[in-house]
């Protein structure tokens, strides 16, 4: 299987070019970008092909009571179908209002992704995912094919009590997982950065891959590496993580 494997650029804190040229020198060919504050999603598209990357991926946080972030994702919805990108991994979050209203905007969000055949992918963050339980309810709530799921290997330990197992998570809501995000967990403590090099710590990587095999899906699944695993690194030494991050899927089988 075929499997899209990308990362964020944030890992090297470098202009978005630099950064992209150090993850294609490391092997990579897909990349989950931010989405452009300047709305050209023409340069944005125009600079991945001049380095020979595919955006698998635009990434954007959207406060979703806050009239001026959603009419943001509005735009974004669309500079993303212009470009023919599919997955916008969205950070959803609410500044005053309850759930149950966070949903309503929701499904007007998801009906225009849909719409626009693009997808809404929500992060693994209070109030929409941070677990299995409340990401299905989200997502069984809007119903609709224009919302799905960003499965954080990690934040499902960093957002929830000590005790709670990513595969388990997984189970509940597998068949809406619509992009993944990689990290492993070094003791699986609430609120903890001790983001690993994968392998270390105790996410089971090869399980994850396991489950999301049978329902056929194939990515994008997106290294997400931060806090101290690579802050305050060099160039050289921020590589070497990312390539030691991607020996271990070569390791287990689930990359060439």
């Amino acid at each position: 299987m075929k499997r899209i494997i990308a990362c964020r650029p944030g890992c090297y804190e470098l202009p978005l070019p630099a950064a992209m040229a150090a993850l294609k020198g490391a092997g990579i060919d897909n990349v989950e970008l931010e989405a452009p504050n300047d709305n050209d999603y023409d340069r944005l598209a125009g600079l991945a092909a001049d380095m020979g990357m595919h955006i698998s991926s635009l990434g954007t946080g959207t406060q979703v009571d806050d009239p001026e972030q959603v009419a943001a994702l509005e735009r974004i919805i669309v500079g993303t179908a212009h470009i023919g990108t599919r997955i916008i991994f969205l950070a959803a979050s609410v500044k005053h209002a309850s759930y149950a209203e966070g949903l309503e905007v929701l499904k007007g969000l998801a009906e225009k992704a849909r719409q626009a055949r693009v997808v809404l992918s929500v992060e693994t963050h209070v109030p929409f995912g941070h677990n299995g339980d409340t990401a299905r309810r989200t997502i069984e709530t809007v119903n609709s094919a224009g919302l799905g799921y960003n499965f954080d290997t990690a934040n499902i330990y960093y957002y929830n009590p000590k005790g709670i197992d990513a595969v388990e998570e997984l189970k509940k809501v597998l068949p809406h997982v619509t992009s993944v995000h990689l990290k492993d967990s070094a003791k699986g403590e609430p609120g903890s950065f001790d983001f690993p090099v994968f392998g270390e710590g105790i996410v089971n990587f090869p399980e994850v891959f396991r489950l999301l095999d049978t329902q056929g899906f194939t990515g994008p699944y997106t290294l997400e590496l931060e806090g101290p695993l690579v802050a305050g690194l060099p160039v050289k030494e921020r590589t070497k993580k990312v390539k030691a991050c991607l020996d271990y899927l070569r390791q287990i089988g689930v990359m060439e």
